[in-house]
């Protein structure tokens, strides 16, 4: 036994490893004092994209939208009245989440304006390709169409945030209302947000090429 010993210690050792690799990137928070960081590199990387192809554009508003903004803010709580500039630190309503985030990322819009309106007001100003649906299945049936690497924004009865779509399917980045949650990025098909609602208005902001290209200064 104690030659085996040895032995046993490493195959524990080598589970436990790869089971700290599985861990999903997501529960990850970074520091609110990085965030500042962030969006100077924002501000530098979207300028020399500039003269790249529009892929490039999308893909990189993609990248941050899908794994950047919850690196930051998953579990920034939610309130009616939260405007919070700063992830994790006070609250942070579902539509300035969305406005907040867009103006940190660079784009120049009317920040609360668009975030006290309706959503589908807010949705008309910043996407194209827009579309309604009443219920949860023609919903989910529109995303499965939708291409990979793709972000939109969703407008409900009560409620808005981004929609994303990467290889393993479609996700709502949201700060959610229930039972105060705040922000956090779920399946669709898992969102008690989304399977209570009845009405949906969804547009897509990486096929907006006007927002786009001004945003990288086209």
């Amino acid at each position: 036994m104690q030659k085996l010993l040895p032995a046993l210690l490493a195959v524990f050792a080598l589970i436990a490893c790869q089971w700290d690799k599985t861990k999903p990137a997501s529960t990850i928070v970074k520091a609110p004092a990085d965030y500042e960081n962030f969006k100077a590199s924002i501000t530098k990387h979207k300028g020399e994209l500039s003269g790249k192809p529009y892929s490039e554009v999308s893909g990189y508003l993609f990248h941050l939208v899908n794994d950047s903004l919850p690196a930051y803010w998953n579990g920034t709580p939610w309130d009616f009245y939260g405007m919070t500039r700063t992830p994790q630190q006070g609250e942070i309503a579902c539509g300035y989440f969305v406005t907040n985030t867009l103006d940190d990322l660079g784009f120049a819009i009317q920040r609360a304006k668009l975030a006290q309106c309706a959503s589908g007001d807010m949705i008309k100003v910043l996407c194209t390709d827009i579309h309604t649906f009443s219920g949860i299945k023609k919903f989910e049936a529109y995303m499965e169409k939708q291409p990979e690497n793709s972000v939109f924004i969703v407008g409900l009865d009560f409620h808005t945030g981004y929609i994303v779509k990467d290889t393993s399917g479609s996700y709502f980045l949201h700060s959610n209302y229930i039972k105060r949650k705040g922000v956090m990025k779920e399946k669709i098909s898992e969102s008690a947000a989304l399977a209570n609602n009845k009405f949906f208005m969804i547009g897509s902001l990486t096929g907006n090429k006007k927002l786009l290209n001004k945003w990288v200064g086209k």
